[in-house]
């Protein structure tokens, strides 16, 4: 919980149970008029959108809109369990921060929202947290980070019929049968559809191939599916419509060259496109990302080389500008800053004015997530995932587009069938281009 306080923000347990204090890294510069916060701790306690809207409000009731909203957080912030060599604390610290400042925004909406802040890295149990959240009459939880821990919250949820959404876990395991669970972080698998799509969609199947490495079972597993979306996309009746090519990591370092059979050209050919897919994303795997980009970088010759990765390519600390550049790099996620946009740079200024220090990638996000929920519910009410008109105008680095999701992708939403939760699938292509990546 961030309490301006002699000019210095801290986390304070209000438990007699608990006196310690913990001062953040970054003192707030002046004390924040926010949109009815109460910022308390807890240690010991408790696609056809319109026929779509149709269907969910006659299965589900309407979506509960009032005049008044109570937003509680379930968020870690004291806890050493969740503060990894003393950055996992300031990361939640940095997510809250963002979180307080769309609160700003919302008040001078008019909103009337209070939010309540219950630390869950202090102490308590899970349950005790959830009947604490319930006893502020809470209308929306937003947390908690744990798996296990959410797992329990989603079926209080259910139980209890308050919407509860997960900032930061994507997992399709954590409920089932519960319209009210409500997952904004898009999963791996919605990452490779939205990379398939968009390949089919600018380049021939022939241009394409998938890397991958020899002997990796996890790559071989994810190919079988990226291979399925591929026979859709390009509708296409082979078994593996894309070509695969599966690299030994110790040939990375060799001298030899390692991607002749896709680039080298006859005498007299005219230089080709060719795409490669590397859709690793796990940070295990930097060294063979960055080994092929760098391969590909050298390799291409007169040829138009076009790489698409994951999240990884764009945090990665290994790649460089010449490696971008040369494969055209093209990254799919979820949330991406431009820092060159103008809605950006102030937000960036109004944070350093408040905190003293600049916005992190937890800042954003936490920006966005309290940005979008409050004034989904404003609109919409406190069960606003059941309306799939939601408005992500004026987010920083994401758009937000909540879909029913089932058991079976195949089933129809019209046949009644029950929704396993709601999640965002909103995926989108970044590109490098003019030495910096940005939206197309």
């Amino acid at each position: 919980m961030l309490l301006a306080c002699g000019g210095t923000d801290k986390i304070t347990s209000r438990s007699s149970s608990n006196k310690n204090t913990r001062k953040s890294s970054f003192p707030p510069k002046k004390k924040e008029r926010v949109a009815k916060v109460d910022t308390v701790q807890w240690t010991e306690i408790k696609t056809d959108t319109k026929s779509m809207n149709s269907d969910l409000s006659s299965n589900y009731g309407n979506s509960n809109r009032k005049d008044h909203y109570n937003i509680v957080m379930l968020i870690p912030l004291e806890s050493a369990e969740y503060n990894n060599s003393g950055k996992g604390n300031e990361r939640m610290i940095n997510y809250y921060a963002g979180a307080k400042m769309a609160l700003d925004i919302l008040d001078s909406e008019g909103a009337n929202l209070t939010m309540t802040t219950i630390d869950i890295g202090n102490g308590g149990t899970i349950s005790t947290k959830l009947r604490e959240a319930q006893s502020a009459g809470a209308d929306v939880i937003i947390g908690p980070y744990k798996k296990d821990d959410l797992k329990k919250a989603a079926e209080f949820a259910k139980k209890e019929e308050i919407t509860l959404v997960s900032p930061w876990i994507s997992s399709s395991k954590t409920t089932n049968d519960n319209p009210y669970f409500v997952q904004l972080k898009p999963s791996l698998l919605d990452h490779y559809q939205k990379m398939v799509e968009h390949v089919s969609q600018n380049y021939e199947v022939g241009e394409v191939v998938l890397l991958g490495q020899e002997g990796n079972k996890t790559d071989k597993n994810r190919a079988k599916y990226i291979q399925k979306l591929a026979r859709s996309y390009y509708m296409s009746k082979e078994r593996t419509p894309i070509a695969e090519y599966f690299i030994p990591l110790d040939s990375l370092k060799e001298s030899r060259m390692l991607f002749y059979d896709y680039l080298a050209l006859e005498k007299g050919e005219d230089p080709k496109t060719k795409v490669f897919l590397i859709p690793n994303m796990n940070s295990k795997d930097e060294s063979f990302i960055y080994g092929a980009i760098r391969r590909l970088t050298a390799e291409r010759g007169q040829n138009n080389v076009i790489v698409y990765g994951m999240p990884i390519v764009l945090d990665s600390e290994k790649l460089t500008f010449d490696n971008y550049n040369g494969t055209s790099a093209r990254v799919v996620t979820s949330s991406f800053v431009d820092k060159k946009d103008k809605t950006v740079a102030q937000f960036k200024s109004k944070y350093y004015d408040t905190y003293g220090a600049l916005p992190t990638k937890e800042a954003y996000e936490g920006y966005d997530m309290m940005l979008y929920i409050g004034r989904a519910m404003v609109k919409h009410g406190s069960g606003f995932q059941f309306n799939m008109n939601q408005d992500s105008k004026g987010l920083l680095q994401s758009t937000i587009a909540l879909f029913p999701k089932y058991k079976s992708e195949d089933e129809n939403i019209v046949t009644g069938n029950k929704i396993d939760y709601f999640a965002n699938k909103n995926v989108d292509v970044i590109y490098f281009k003019d030495n910096r990546f940005q939206r197309k």
